[in-house]
């Protein structure tokens, strides 16, 4: 079994926020049924992109087109799992996906936790699921500790999504059941060595305002597993380098105030 992030590809139309914060679009999304207090609202377009069958809304909060939740209902793939909630953007209709199925499938023997000096649970630093604890034919599902920012969904949803040719995901995969712990051991070794790589042979150090202007006049700056660029639409991309060495790209809304205190220096453009 495999499990992934549901997450947007960077081509995919980013939708606006609504600022009635009375409507139900802007509660907290942790499962429970919200289509009796349902009423459409209009979001605006925040960035027109190509990818136009999963725009990309506020995390936790998955969108999909009309014709893709109709198919979705044609096949039953996502029966029980969620609910449409009717939206608008301008004259398109849009569903954004409430998801129901909240699962207790954590394996908290190998996952890494975070935890407040009280003890109590702060976040996942490494996160791994207990495989029979997920029904079989599950699609999408949230965990029952962070049910309000993340929507997971299984190599089934991967599979029928390819099928069909629908584009604006990117999904990103965050566990295989047939990955032991001796591979995840040699595969923190590998990920350990590419970020002595990266730090041997700095040069010149930079701010990050320093590294920012850099990377304006075409440079890619990078600190530790961190790297800033422009892409090939010379568009500011971030991105993260993950466990399997490749990295993890977003065109951020906002910088974590964590990069603006680290040092950069130069580093090779990835082809993006």
């Amino acid at each position: 079994m495999k499990i992934y992030r549901f997450k947007h590809d960077l081509k995919a139309k980013v939708l606006a926020s609504v600022e009635d914060d009375r409507h139900p679009i802007n509660s907290d999304f942790h499962g429970e049924s919200k289509i009796n207090e349902w009423t459409v609202v209009n979001l605006e377009t925040l960035k027109e992109r190509r990818y136009i069958d999963f725009p990309d809304y506020h995390i936790g909060k998955p969108v999909v087109s009309k014709r893709v939740k109709e198919k979705m209902e044609e096949e039953g793939i996502l029966a029980s799992e969620v609910e449409f909630l009717p939206i608008t953007n301008n004259d398109t209709e849009l569903f954004l996906m409430n998801v129901t199925k909240i699962l207790e499938c954590v394996d908290y023997s190998r996952s890494d936790i975070g935890r407040f000096k009280d003890g109590s649970w702060a976040r996942f630093n490494k996160l791994v699921f207990d495989p029979s604890k997920i029904p079989h034919g599950t699609c999408m599902f949230k965990i029952k500790e962070t049910p309000g920012v993340q929507v997971f969904v299984t190599e089934k949803f991967k599979q029928w999504v390819e099928e069909h040719k629908f584009k604006g995901l990117n999904f990103s995969q965050v566990y295989d059941a047939d990955f032991t712990e001796e591979m995840e051991a040699e595969q923190q070794r590998l990920y350990d060595a590419a970020l002595e790589e990266i730090g041997r042979n700095k040069g010149q150090e930079y701010s990050y305002e320093e590294a920012r202007e850099l990377v304006d006049q075409g440079e890619a700056m990078a600190s530790g597993p961190w790297k800033m660029q422009l892409n090939k639409h010379g568009q500011f991309v971030q991105g993260e380098l993950l466990k399997d060495l490749s990295y993890q790209w977003m065109i951020p809304a906002y910088i974590p105030p964590v990069l603006l205190l680290k040092s950069w220096h130069k580093v090779k453009k990835s082809e993006i």
